[in-house]
């Protein structure tokens, strides 16, 4: 089958000759359209577009049907740069409104608030085109079903790129002349969408341990095939930091130890974290990255950050200090918590989505600096060497000579450059990243998407609460539990079920796995660091929620919706990582980890159903499957628990959690930290389980079979 639609119109864009369009002025609020009444951001920003915009809803798609005219989707997101741009260039340009309000119903969609919607037309336009992005501009048929689409149109030919006011008028020309030759094409192209998983057989086997070992260095292979030795990462330009891909390889250095496939793997994870690091795609003055680099070298971000980096590096970083020790990956981590509490955090305790690469029209501005404006608020000769240590030059390496903050020397070589005495060299560079730090405050900062998500606040708690269990800050598990609680008392309906989004006391639309997994595996993070069996309690609730509306026990592979929305045109399944990771494996993790805490079947059997549904994919592609892939030694060997209960003092678990966080032979244990006993609780985990000789204890086990109580790290 072949969609030959598009080709042809394609072919016929490329022989018109441009005709540019100068964008006419608007005055502000001159116009107001159906987005006014959103609470997204991103929806709002266009509210007073003079397209006269529809929220995703049954009114816009009823009145299609009803006027018989294509929909055109555009699907982006507060902080994308190139949504911006096509804004101020097509959709506040009038006479480009004008032929849109004419000939289609217009629909603007946040892709964070309705992913659904977005995975569905995303899948399309690349089929299309072969490529994807955002803003996703896609042209529908009133039945739903996608006939022509791409990202970013400029108003008039430009890059390559046929002009927007063209292409509408093609497409409107099309509709009414071409009409059947349209819906076969946009029919035809529906039904390639969606994969298909067929029925999994009840005999299929799973892997053993030494299996599994020669898989995983078969695995380790297939990264290294990729991998940058010279930058660190995979790939080239662009570059983005594939956190589970390093994640799945620090697992396989403490799984394969002594192995050339382990060292490997170490050598990979931890030089590609340390080269992310020191390049401008880490903002070395507040903290936290940038969603990927536009060079191979780490050293050029998109200057947008998003919530889901913060909540799959910090992790990263964690497992990279212990599996290492190497305090550096501590302070990375640590400075990236700072930043999450300290700028993306709503006044009730959850975590705002992102914030935009732009801060006065411009990107990058709030974040760059030139020589004359580090001389200007530190002074000869610390501006000398602020601009050693972070590589600002007369040049500069980004546009205007500016140049974006890394890590270009170390503070002793920089002060030895500069002239500054070299005991000094240390306590000044964390003088001048405060300085700087301070002054940059002042400037006009990039814009916030202040909307609340479950699934990427669950990254966060999860992310969290593991710092405040390996670094020993309980700030940071306490952040975690608030961002928790205001999930739970404002984004979960009366029937138990999770929605989507958040903004200025609204909650809206239906959850999708992600919310579930990524939730779920924050609240059992939050557990393992506080020893509360609410956080457990609630984990097995929603768990049960995942599998009744998501789970599809023919296939062993979740769906991504719960299949309520009549207007959604495909319900997908999509095991696979993207750029967060796979909800699906996710979601096996999550059963797996109720499992070893419960040992209820009702865990467990599922979980390994679903892990055996994507072993084979996973084998042959285990790029595309490192979430799911790590997780899968748990399968073949059940991962131990480590139960430590306290005397009542905050700091009695200490020393215990210095040993379990730190030694590599409890990499694949589970640790849950309770400052007091509880020996009459219904919970396995702590019934019967007391303080031996008031001393702190651990009570380890994997699975029915557990160790003699132990009261000293050091017997």
């Amino acid at each position: 089958m072949t969609v030959s639609l598009t080709p042809v119109l394609l072919g016929l864009f490329a022989s018109c000759s441009p005709s540019a369009q100068e964008p006419a002025p608007v005055a502000p609020h001159a116009f107001t359209n159906h987005l006014a009444g959103e609470t997204s951001p991103y929806l709002l920003q266009h509210a007073h577009n003079p397209v006269d915009w529809y929220p995703w809803g049954a009114e816009a798609l009823e009145r299609a049907k009803q006027e018989d005219k294509p929909i055109f989707l555009s699907i982006g997101y507060s902080a994308c740069h190139w949504c911006h741009v096509m804004e101020r260039e097509s959709f506040e340009n009038e006479e480009i409104a004008a032929l849109l309000n004419q000939s289609f119903i217009c629909i603007k969609v946040d892709r964070e608030e309705r992913p659904d919607l977005d995975d569905i037309y995303m899948s399309a336009v690349q089929k299309l085109t072969g490529s994807g992005g955002w803003p996703l501009s896609v042209w529908l048929t009133p039945d739903l079903h996608p006939f022509y689409g791409g990202t970013y149109f400029p108003p008039e030919d430009r890059y390559g790129r046929p002009g927007f006011a063209k292409i509408l008028n093609f497409l409107a020309d099309a509709w009414q002349n071409r009409r059947q030759e349209i819906e076969q094409a946009a029919v035809s192209l529906s039904a390639t969408l969606g994969q298909s998983f067929p029925a999994l057989k009840s005999e299929t086997e799973g892997l053993d341990a030494s299996q599994l070992a020669h898989l995983q260095s078969e695995w380790v292979q297939a990264l290294a095939a990729t991998y940058d030795a010279s930058n660190g990462g995979f790939g080239q330009a662009p570059k983005f930091p594939h956190a589970e891909d390093l994640r799945f390889l620090l697992a396989a250095a403490v799984r394969l130890h002594g192995t050339e496939s382990a060292s490997k793997a170490q050598e990979m994870a931890l030089f590609s974290l340390r080269k992310m690091a020191s390049g401008g795609m880490y903002d070395r003055l507040g903290g936290g990255f940038a969603r990927y680099s536009v060079d191979a070298a780490w050293l050029i971000p998109h200057f947008e950050k998003m919530l889901y980096d913060q909540g799959t590096l910090i992790p990263a970083y964690l497992e990279a200090y212990r599996l290492s020790q190497d305090s550096a990956f501590a302070d990375i981590a640590r400075q990236s918590c700072d930043y999450l509490l300290r700028e993306m955090r709503d006044p009730e305790g959850a975590f705002y989505s992102s914030t935009d690469a732009d801060s006065e029209g411009e990107e990058g501005k709030f974040f760059v600096w030139t020589p004359d404006q580090l001389r200007e608020v530190l002074g000869e000769p610390e501006a000398a060497f602020a601009a050693e240590l972070f590589g600002v030059t007369e040049k500069g390496n980004f546009e205007h000579g500016a140049s974006v903050l890394r890590a270009a020397t170390t503070p002793i070589m920089a002060a030895r450059h500069t002239g500054i005495p070299e005991q000094r060299a240390s306590a000044l560079a964390e003088e001048v990243r405060a300085t700087l730090f301070a002054a940059r405050s002042q400037r006009v900062p990039p814009a916030t998407d202040d909307k609340v998500l479950t699934a990427w606040n669950g990254l966060a708690i999860d992310a969290l609460a593991m710092a405040g269990r390996q670094l020993g800050e309980p700030r940071y598990t306490q952040a975690a539990a608030t961002a928790a609680q205001f999930l739970l008392d404002h984004m979960r309906l009366e029937d138990g079920r999770l929605q989507r989004a958040w903004r200025h006391g609204k909650s809206q639309h239906a959850a999708v796995l992600e919310d579930y997994a990524y939730l779920i595996q924050g609240l059992l993070s939050l557990f393992m660091s506080t020893g509360e069996e609410s956080w457990l309690l609630t984990a097995e609730n929603l768990a049960q929620h995942m599998l009744e509306d998501f789970w599809d026990d023919s296939s062993g592979v979740f769906f991504n919706t719960d299949g309520r929305d009549p207007h959604l045109l495909q319900r997908l399944q999509q095991p696979w990582d993207g750029a967060t990771p796979s909800a699906n494996g996710i979601a096996l993790k999550d059963l797996l980890i109720l499992h070893a805490f419960t040992q209820d079947e009702a865990w467990g059997a599922p979980a390994r159903r679903g892990m055996q549904a994507v072993q084979e994919l996973a084998v042959r592609n285990p790029r595309s499957f490192t979430t799911t892939l790590r997780s899968y030694a748990w399968v073949v060997e059940e991962p131990a628990v480590a139960v430590v209960v306290g005397t009542g003092a905050a700091d009695s678990l200490e020393a215990w959690r210095r040993v379990l966080v730190q030694e590599s032979q409890y990499f694949d244990t589970l640790l849950v930290l309770s400052p007091h006993a509880k020996p009459n609780s219904d919970c396995s985990l702590f019934h019967g389980r007391t303080a031996v000789d008031g001393k702190p204890t651990l009570y380890l086990c994997k699975g029915q079979s557990c160790q003699l109580p132990r009261t000293s790290p050091v017997e």
